[in-house]
Protein backbone atom coordinates (compact mmCIF):
# COMPACT_ATOMS: atom_id res chain seq x y z
CA UNK A 1 0.00 0.00 0.00
CA UNK A 2 1.44 2.99 -1.29
CA UNK A 3 2.04 5.71 1.73
CA UNK A 4 1.90 9.81 0.89
CA UNK A 5 3.65 12.74 2.30
CA UNK A 6 2.23 13.15 5.54
CA UNK A 7 2.05 9.20 6.56
CA UNK A 8 -1.22 8.28 5.44
CA UNK A 9 -1.94 5.41 2.63
CA UNK A 10 -3.92 6.31 -0.16
CA UNK A 11 -7.18 4.49 0.68
CA UNK A 12 -7.33 6.91 4.09
CA UNK A 13 -6.96 10.02 2.02
CA UNK A 14 -9.48 9.14 -0.30
CA UNK A 15 -12.11 7.69 3.18
CA UNK A 16 -11.23 11.24 4.56
CA UNK A 17 -11.78 13.08 1.30
CA UNK A 18 -15.26 11.18 0.63
CA UNK A 19 -16.31 11.39 4.03
CA UNK A 20 -15.41 14.85 4.28
CA UNK A 21 -17.49 15.64 1.41
CA UNK A 22 -20.71 13.52 1.73
CA UNK A 23 -21.54 15.77 4.76
CA UNK A 24 -23.27 18.09 2.48
CA UNK A 25 -24.34 16.36 -0.48
CA UNK A 26 -26.66 13.31 -0.90
CA UNK A 27 -24.15 10.72 -2.44
CA UNK A 28 -20.95 11.19 -3.62
CA UNK A 29 -17.56 8.66 -5.25
CA UNK A 30 -14.66 9.66 -5.06
CA UNK A 31 -11.56 7.33 -6.84
CA UNK A 32 -7.86 8.64 -7.02
CA UNK A 33 -4.42 7.19 -6.79
CA UNK A 34 -2.19 5.52 -9.69
CA UNK A 35 -3.54 3.17 -12.03
CA UNK A 36 -1.69 0.12 -9.54
CA UNK A 37 -3.28 1.43 -6.32
CA UNK A 38 -6.88 3.65 -7.13
CA UNK A 39 -8.75 3.18 -4.28
CA UNK A 40 -12.53 3.95 -4.35
CA UNK A 41 -14.36 5.93 -1.43
CA UNK A 42 -18.34 5.95 -1.77
CA UNK A 43 -20.62 7.66 0.62
CA UNK A 44 -24.27 8.79 1.16
CA UNK A 45 -27.52 7.60 -0.98
CA UNK A 46 -27.53 7.22 -4.37
CA UNK A 47 -31.67 6.73 -4.70
CA UNK A 48 -34.18 4.13 -4.48
CA UNK A 49 -32.48 2.70 -1.15
CA UNK A 50 -29.63 2.13 -2.69
CA UNK A 51 -26.03 3.21 -1.52
CA UNK A 52 -23.44 4.47 -4.57
CA UNK A 53 -20.35 2.17 -5.26
CA UNK A 54 -17.58 2.12 -7.86
CA UNK A 55 -20.55 0.87 -10.35
CA UNK A 56 -22.90 3.51 -9.47
CA UNK A 57 -24.12 5.22 -12.65
CA UNK A 58 -23.64 9.35 -12.47
CA UNK A 59 -24.30 11.85 -15.14
CA UNK A 60 -20.42 13.06 -16.12
CA UNK A 61 -21.90 16.77 -17.66
CA UNK A 62 -18.96 18.17 -19.09
CA UNK A 63 -16.68 15.69 -18.78
CA UNK A 64 -18.02 14.49 -22.06
CA UNK A 65 -16.29 16.92 -23.71
CA UNK A 66 -13.39 15.26 -23.39
CA UNK A 67 -14.14 12.25 -25.30
CA UNK A 68 -15.67 14.31 -28.05
CA UNK A 69 -12.30 15.49 -28.04
CA UNK A 70 -10.75 12.30 -28.14
CA UNK A 71 -12.91 11.25 -31.05
CA UNK A 72 -11.63 13.99 -32.78
CA UNK A 73 -8.18 13.28 -32.57
CA UNK A 74 -8.87 9.70 -33.31
CA UNK A 75 -10.39 10.60 -36.54
CA UNK A 76 -7.32 12.40 -37.13
CA UNK A 77 -4.93 9.92 -36.54
CA UNK A 78 -6.64 8.00 -38.86
CA UNK A 79 -6.77 10.41 -41.53
CA UNK A 80 -10.72 11.22 -41.56
CA UNK A 81 -10.27 14.96 -41.12
CA UNK A 82 -7.68 17.54 -39.98
CA UNK A 83 -7.40 19.38 -37.12
CA UNK A 84 -8.46 22.65 -39.36
CA UNK A 85 -10.90 20.92 -41.14
CA UNK A 86 -13.79 24.02 -41.67
CA UNK A 87 -16.58 22.43 -39.64
CA UNK A 88 -18.59 23.22 -42.56
CA UNK A 89 -16.93 20.58 -44.37
CA UNK A 90 -18.30 18.14 -41.91
CA UNK A 91 -21.99 19.01 -41.38
CA UNK A 92 -24.82 18.40 -43.31
CA UNK A 93 -25.33 20.87 -46.68
CA UNK A 94 -27.11 23.95 -46.41
CA UNK A 95 -26.02 24.77 -42.94
CA UNK A 96 -24.96 28.24 -42.79
CA UNK A 97 -21.96 28.48 -40.43
CA UNK A 98 -20.79 31.88 -39.13
CA UNK A 99 -17.47 33.13 -39.65
CA UNK A 100 -15.71 36.12 -39.07
CA UNK A 101 -13.15 38.74 -40.58
CA UNK A 102 -12.59 36.27 -43.18
CA UNK A 103 -11.78 33.29 -40.84
CA UNK A 104 -13.74 30.17 -40.81
CA UNK A 105 -14.53 27.77 -37.48
CA UNK A 106 -11.83 24.66 -37.59
CA UNK A 107 -13.00 21.64 -35.49
CA UNK A 108 -9.86 22.85 -33.69
CA UNK A 109 -11.57 26.22 -32.66
CA UNK A 110 -14.58 24.07 -31.21
CA UNK A 111 -12.34 21.24 -29.08
CA UNK A 112 -10.57 24.75 -27.38
CA UNK A 113 -12.99 27.01 -27.28
CA UNK A 114 -11.51 29.43 -29.65
CA UNK A 115 -14.57 29.55 -31.75
CA UNK A 116 -16.06 32.47 -30.89
CA UNK A 117 -19.53 30.98 -30.43
CA UNK A 118 -21.44 31.89 -27.63
CA UNK A 119 -22.04 29.77 -24.47
CA UNK A 120 -25.57 27.69 -25.56
CA UNK A 121 -27.58 27.33 -28.06
CA UNK A 122 -30.01 29.92 -28.99
CA UNK A 123 -32.81 28.20 -27.87
CA UNK A 124 -32.02 28.63 -24.43
CA UNK A 125 -33.42 31.46 -22.72
CA UNK A 126 -35.29 32.70 -19.90
CA UNK A 127 -37.87 30.90 -19.89
CA UNK A 128 -35.83 27.19 -20.25
CA UNK A 129 -33.90 28.72 -17.23
CA UNK A 130 -36.53 29.36 -15.20
CA UNK A 131 -38.76 26.31 -15.19
CA UNK A 132 -35.37 24.50 -14.09
CA UNK A 133 -34.77 26.74 -11.34
CA UNK A 134 -38.34 26.59 -10.08
CA UNK A 135 -39.22 22.84 -10.91
CA UNK A 136 -35.99 21.36 -11.88
CA UNK A 137 -37.22 20.56 -15.24
CA UNK A 138 -34.54 20.11 -18.01
CA UNK A 139 -33.94 22.90 -20.19
CA UNK A 140 -32.40 21.38 -22.93
CA UNK A 141 -35.45 18.70 -22.94
CA UNK A 142 -36.54 19.98 -26.26
CA UNK A 143 -33.60 20.73 -28.26
CA UNK A 144 -32.81 19.34 -31.15
CA UNK A 145 -29.67 18.61 -33.58
CA UNK A 146 -31.89 20.83 -36.03
CA UNK A 147 -32.67 23.12 -33.72
CA UNK A 148 -28.67 23.63 -32.93
CA UNK A 149 -27.82 23.66 -36.57
CA UNK A 150 -30.50 26.18 -37.44
CA UNK A 151 -30.20 28.74 -34.92
CA UNK A 152 -26.23 28.99 -36.03
CA UNK A 153 -27.94 31.26 -38.76
CA UNK A 154 -28.47 34.32 -36.85
CA UNK A 155 -25.40 33.98 -34.42
CA UNK A 156 -22.86 36.37 -34.41
CA UNK A 157 -19.22 35.23 -33.34
CA UNK A 158 -18.22 37.06 -30.37
CA UNK A 159 -14.24 37.49 -32.31
CA UNK A 160 -13.04 35.94 -35.07
CA UNK A 161 -11.93 32.20 -34.88
CA UNK A 162 -8.69 31.23 -33.05
CA UNK A 163 -8.49 35.10 -31.65
CA UNK A 164 -7.88 35.49 -27.86
CA UNK A 165 -7.99 32.92 -24.86
CA UNK A 166 -10.84 30.45 -24.96
CA UNK A 167 -14.50 31.29 -24.15
CA UNK A 168 -16.13 27.89 -22.87
CA UNK A 169 -18.72 27.22 -25.54
CA UNK A 170 -21.27 24.17 -24.56
CA UNK A 171 -22.73 25.25 -28.03
CA UNK A 172 -19.16 24.95 -29.73
CA UNK A 173 -18.58 21.23 -28.01
CA UNK A 174 -22.16 20.17 -29.28
CA UNK A 175 -22.07 21.33 -32.92
CA UNK A 176 -18.14 19.49 -32.50
CA UNK A 177 -20.05 16.22 -31.96
CA UNK A 178 -22.70 17.22 -34.15
CA UNK A 179 -19.86 17.27 -37.26
CA UNK A 180 -18.42 14.14 -36.07
CA UNK A 181 -21.71 12.19 -36.23
CA UNK A 182 -22.71 13.88 -39.62
CA UNK A 183 -19.73 12.78 -41.13
CA UNK A 184 -19.13 9.08 -39.51
CA UNK A 185 -23.47 8.21 -39.85
CA UNK A 186 -23.19 7.09 -36.65
CA UNK A 187 -25.04 8.95 -33.70
CA UNK A 188 -22.92 10.18 -30.52
CA UNK A 189 -23.76 6.95 -27.72
CA UNK A 190 -22.63 4.49 -30.63
CA UNK A 191 -19.61 6.43 -32.03
CA UNK A 192 -18.32 6.73 -28.22
CA UNK A 193 -19.18 3.42 -27.67
CA UNK A 194 -17.17 1.58 -30.21
CA UNK A 195 -14.17 4.13 -30.93
CA UNK A 196 -13.16 4.78 -27.02
CA UNK A 197 -15.16 2.63 -24.97
CA UNK A 198 -14.93 -0.61 -25.97
CA UNK A 199 -10.84 -0.26 -26.90
CA UNK A 200 -10.61 0.88 -23.21
CA UNK A 201 -13.06 -1.44 -21.49
CA UNK A 202 -15.22 0.60 -20.07
CA UNK A 203 -18.72 -0.71 -20.51
CA UNK A 204 -20.84 1.51 -18.49
CA UNK A 205 -20.04 5.00 -19.70
CA UNK A 206 -22.86 5.59 -22.51
CA UNK A 207 -26.11 8.04 -23.44
CA UNK A 208 -29.50 7.65 -22.04
CA UNK A 209 -30.55 6.03 -25.17
CA UNK A 210 -28.08 2.84 -25.00
CA UNK A 211 -28.69 2.89 -20.99
CA UNK A 212 -29.36 -1.43 -20.91
CA UNK A 213 -32.61 -2.03 -18.33
CA UNK A 214 -29.91 -3.22 -15.73
CA UNK A 215 -28.06 0.18 -15.82
CA UNK A 216 -30.61 2.31 -15.06
CA UNK A 217 -31.19 0.40 -12.25
CA UNK A 218 -27.76 1.41 -11.41
CA UNK A 219 -28.13 4.84 -12.27
CA UNK A 220 -28.43 7.18 -9.22
CA UNK A 221 -31.02 10.09 -8.97
CA UNK A 222 -29.92 13.40 -9.21
CA UNK A 223 -30.57 15.89 -6.88
CA UNK A 224 -30.85 20.29 -7.03
CA UNK A 225 -30.44 20.13 -2.88
CA UNK A 226 -31.39 17.34 -0.48
CA UNK A 227 -34.69 16.54 -0.81
CA UNK A 228 -34.99 17.86 -4.67
CA UNK A 229 -34.44 15.63 -7.14
CA UNK A 230 -33.85 16.70 -10.84
CA UNK A 231 -34.66 15.32 -13.58
CA UNK A 232 -31.95 13.55 -15.63
CA UNK A 233 -30.61 15.45 -18.91
CA UNK A 234 -30.18 13.37 -21.61
CA UNK A 235 -29.01 16.04 -24.23
CA UNK A 236 -29.82 14.67 -27.40
CA UNK A 237 -29.63 18.00 -29.24
CA UNK A 238 -25.59 18.44 -28.19
CA UNK A 239 -24.24 15.05 -26.83
CA UNK A 240 -21.04 15.72 -27.73
CA UNK A 241 -21.24 18.86 -24.93
CA UNK A 242 -22.35 16.65 -21.96
CA UNK A 243 -24.75 13.77 -22.53
CA UNK A 244 -22.40 10.91 -21.13
CA UNK A 245 -23.41 8.65 -17.99
CA UNK A 246 -20.18 6.72 -16.60
CA UNK A 247 -18.94 5.14 -13.05
CA UNK A 248 -16.24 5.99 -10.98
CA UNK A 249 -14.79 2.47 -11.87
CA UNK A 250 -15.15 2.88 -15.75
CA UNK A 251 -13.65 6.58 -15.39
CA UNK A 252 -10.76 4.44 -13.72
CA UNK A 253 -9.79 3.00 -16.27
CA UNK A 254 -10.06 6.51 -18.50
CA UNK A 255 -7.57 7.91 -16.26
CA UNK A 256 -5.07 4.86 -16.51
CA UNK A 257 -5.67 5.42 -19.94
CA UNK A 258 -4.45 9.10 -20.01
CA UNK A 259 -1.55 8.39 -17.91
CA UNK A 260 0.02 5.52 -20.04
CA UNK A 261 -1.68 5.80 -23.13
CA UNK A 262 0.90 3.27 -24.80
CA UNK A 263 -0.86 0.72 -23.00
CA UNK A 264 -4.05 1.54 -25.24
CA UNK A 265 -4.80 1.16 -28.44
CA UNK A 266 -5.58 4.94 -28.51
CA UNK A 267 -2.59 6.18 -27.88
CA UNK A 268 -1.58 8.66 -30.65
CA UNK A 269 -5.22 9.81 -30.51
CA UNK A 270 -4.82 10.15 -26.43
CA UNK A 271 -1.43 12.17 -26.70
CA UNK A 272 -3.24 14.41 -29.42
CA UNK A 273 -5.82 15.66 -26.73
CA UNK A 274 -3.13 16.43 -24.70
CA UNK A 275 -1.01 18.54 -26.63
CA UNK A 276 -1.89 22.15 -27.20
CA UNK A 277 -2.48 22.05 -31.70
CA UNK A 278 -0.28 24.76 -33.41
CA UNK A 279 -1.45 27.98 -32.81
CA UNK A 280 -3.71 26.88 -29.93
CA UNK A 281 -4.28 28.18 -26.41
CA UNK A 282 -1.41 27.52 -24.32
CA UNK A 283 -4.24 26.51 -21.36
CA UNK A 284 -6.01 23.87 -23.16
CA UNK A 285 -5.72 20.81 -25.05
CA UNK A 286 -7.94 18.76 -27.34
CA UNK A 287 -11.06 19.41 -24.63
CA UNK A 288 -9.09 19.48 -21.80
CA UNK A 289 -8.39 22.22 -19.57
CA UNK A 290 -4.43 22.49 -17.79
CA UNK A 291 -3.84 23.18 -14.17
CA UNK A 292 -0.20 24.09 -14.30
CA UNK A 293 2.70 21.27 -15.19
CA UNK A 294 1.46 17.90 -16.26
CA UNK A 295 -1.91 18.26 -14.98
CA UNK A 296 -5.07 18.40 -17.30
CA UNK A 297 -8.90 18.28 -15.69
CA UNK A 298 -12.16 19.05 -16.56
CA UNK A 299 -15.14 19.47 -14.28
CA UNK A 300 -18.89 18.73 -15.38
CA UNK A 301 -22.46 20.12 -14.05
CA UNK A 302 -26.41 18.89 -15.54
CA UNK A 303 -29.33 19.54 -13.16
CA UNK A 304 -28.79 17.08 -10.64
CA UNK A 305 -25.22 15.98 -11.10
CA UNK A 306 -21.30 17.27 -10.45
CA UNK A 307 -17.68 15.50 -11.63
CA UNK A 308 -14.22 16.42 -11.68
CA UNK A 309 -11.71 14.64 -13.32
CA UNK A 310 -8.16 15.45 -12.66
CA UNK A 311 -4.78 13.55 -14.25
CA UNK A 312 -1.35 14.50 -12.81
CA UNK A 313 0.95 12.89 -15.32
CA UNK A 314 4.63 13.93 -13.46
CA UNK A 315 2.87 12.69 -9.69
CA UNK A 316 1.72 9.89 -11.83
CA UNK A 317 -1.85 10.03 -10.14
CA UNK A 318 -5.65 10.60 -11.38
CA UNK A 319 -8.57 11.58 -9.13
CA UNK A 320 -12.17 11.72 -10.16
CA UNK A 321 -15.47 12.83 -7.73
CA UNK A 322 -19.49 12.11 -8.77
CA UNK A 323 -22.02 13.62 -6.77
CA UNK A 324 -25.07 13.41 -7.55
CA UNK A 325 -26.29 17.22 -6.08
CA UNK A 326 -25.24 20.26 -7.67
CA UNK A 327 -22.88 20.92 -5.10
CA UNK A 328 -19.37 19.86 -6.36
CA UNK A 329 -16.37 19.22 -5.64
CA UNK A 330 -13.77 20.41 -7.35
CA UNK A 331 -10.87 21.90 -4.88
CA UNK A 332 -11.55 18.72 -2.37
CA UNK A 333 -10.68 16.37 -5.76
CA UNK A 334 -7.70 18.98 -6.45
CA UNK A 335 -6.14 18.93 -2.57
CA UNK A 336 -6.71 15.31 -2.67
CA UNK A 337 -4.63 14.95 -6.21
CA UNK A 338 -1.97 17.32 -4.80
CA UNK A 339 -1.49 14.84 -1.68
CA UNK A 340 -1.32 11.71 -3.51
CA UNK A 341 1.12 13.16 -5.66
CA UNK A 342 3.53 14.49 -3.22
Amino acid sequence: MAVTSDGRGISGQVEQAAGRLAHRRVGVVVAAGPPEDTHVAARGDAGRGRAPDAHTLFEIGSITKTFTALLLADGVVRGRWRLDTPVRELLPAGVDVPSRDGEQITLQHLATHTSGLPRSPARLGLRENLAYLRHGTDPYADLTEQDVLDGLRGVRLRRAPGRGTPAYSNLGAGLLGIALTTATGTDFGTLVRDRICAPLGMPDTVTDELLTEEQRRRFAVGHRSRGRPADPWPLPGIPGAGALRSTAADLTRYHAAQLDPSRTALADAIRLTHTTPPGGPTQMGLGWHRAGCGVLWHNGGTGGFRSIAVVDHLGGVAATTLVNQTRGADMTTFRLLRRLGS
